[in-house]
């Protein structure tokens, strides 16, 4: 995968399914963010081969991960994107089984010499079918609170959007507001980056 632009944004969408709710946000997402003149890229992680995390400890040691699947084409994606923007639906209390595999394979970048450098900006969206929850909400706020661990930089406030009432697959085709609102938000970030950089 090439990355030919200097501004990057990489979308990293945990649901299965490619034109649900959360995927669909991420994508607005990462729509304001090609306006602003980002090179953007998503990452469907059900069409991904990949394992968790052995707990084998080589990143302590500073070495990369050492499991060899289809997350190594992405490592390096992440480390070089200027955003970071990651998208679930809510199962069970907790983000889906792709995205929470996925962010423990991330442990090797909270470890020098694989620890992100420079400002970023990132986003951690969610949707769920139930009224309005602060669970939902602490829930993308925590996942959001671990962007910064792999950063020496600046992450900047990782924005959290946690949308409820989005239960059919295809409820968020009744939101135009919020594919608006997703879209600004990308657009703000890639502008915010463009000035500090």
């Amino acid at each position: 995968m090439q990355i030919k632009n200097n501004h990057y944004a990489i979308g990293i969408a945990g649901s299965p399914r490619r034109q649900g709710n959360s995927t669909s946000l991420l994508k607005a997402y990462l729509s304001g963010a090609s306006a602003a003149g980002f090179e953007t890229k998503i990452i469907y992680l059900n069409s991904l081969a990949y394992h968790g995390c052995q707990a084998c400890d080589r990143c302590v040691k500073g070495k990369m991960c050492g499991i060899k699947d289809d997350l190594c084409e992405i490592f390096p994606l992440l480390q070089k994107a200027d955003i970071w923007a990651m998208a679930s639906p809510i199962y069970y209390d907790g983000v889906s089984g792709q995205l929470k595999t996925f962010f423990d394979r991330l442990r090797f970048t909270t470890y020098d010499p694989f620890k992100l450098k420079g400002t970023r900006r990132g986003i951690m969206i969610v949707t769920y079918e139930d009224d309005r929850s602060e669970l939902y909400f602490e829930t993308a706020t925590h996942f959001a609170n671990y962007f910064t661990w792999h950063n020496r930089g600046d992450f900047g406030k990782v924005k959290v959007v946690a949308e409820p009432n989005l239960g059919p697959r295809d409820a968020w085709k009744n939101r135009p507001d919020l594919q608006i609102k997703l879209k600004e938000i990308g657009r703000e970030h890639a502008e915010e980056l463009k000035e500090l950089q």
